[in-house]
């Protein structure tokens, strides 16, 4: 089955997506970015998608930059104040300096290989301000044990059939989630996303090699500590003082 352009997953992800308060999210990465020491001048979000996020944010930050490397997911977004940039979040081409840089939807989980992992922490100090902050959301083991028999489901959506496959390799650390599509027409597609579920403390040893520091790690949507036992984990990383 063919890979489909963003325009044919579109309805699915708005479909699964639809019980996200993105307003309550977007309030809850506000008062993270409270970690930054100066004032907020610049702002970066991570593989931003469709930038929901990014523009229920500029409520309160005025100068936001988007990136993904879908250039169909940021001509999908109908925000045009952002500045939006096509690019790998683990090649960053800025030549600036960004004082809140945040990334969700465990995109970080995405980075299946200890090579991309630092690249990808290397890649944000060089473009974090020495008094600012980063934050991400991380999906832990027991989020995928908890999850993987429900992902596992079929249905039908505005005549569009789909069926996802949800399995996840302890020993290998790896989570796929397979979809299926079949169109009104009969075509057939199909996305796969990967994942690495990584231990939770093996990011603060990733994140200290690249010059950077855990400021504070919580329950995801919480202020509450995390640990090797919460499903899922928000991290805000400060530049180490050179």
């Amino acid at each position: 089955m063919d890979t489909p352009p963003y325009s044919k997953l579109a309805f699915f992800y708005n479909h699964i997506m639809q019980s996200i308060n993105y307003k309550n999210w977007a309030n809850y990465i506000f008062q993270l970015s409270h970690c930054s020491n100066g004032k907020i001048n610049k702002v970066l979000e991570l593989a931003a998608g469709n930038c929901v996020l990014a523009n229920l944010l500029q409520n309160h930050f005025k100068n936001i930059f988007v990136c993904d490397k879908s250039i169909q997911m940021l001509n999908n977004a109908k925000q045009d104040n952002l500045s939006k940039v096509c690019c790998d979040m683990v090649s960053l081409p800025f030549n600036i300096e960004f004082d809140f840089i945040f990334s969700t939807f465990d995109s970080i989980n995405y980075l299946t290989n200890e090579f991309l992992l630092n690249k990808f922490f290397k890649g944000i100090k060089s473009v974090i301000s020495n008094e600012g902050c980063f934050t991400f959301d991380i999906s832990l083991k027991n989020n995928s044990l908890k999850n993987v028999r429900d992902l596992n489901r079929t249905g039908e959506y505005e005549k569009i059939k789909y069926r996802q496959k949800s399995i996840y390799n302890e020993s290998t650390q790896i989570h796929l989630n397979e979809f299926d599509i079949i169109m009104p027409d009969g075509k057939k597609y199909r996305e796969i996303h990967k994942q690495r579920i990584y231990d939770f403390y093996f990011y603060f040893d990733v994140i200290e090699k690249n010059g950077l520091y855990v400021a504070e790690c919580f329950d995801a949507f919480t202020f509450k500590d995390a640990s090797p036992n919460s499903e899922r984990a928000q991290f805000i990383l400060k530049k180490e003082p050179e």
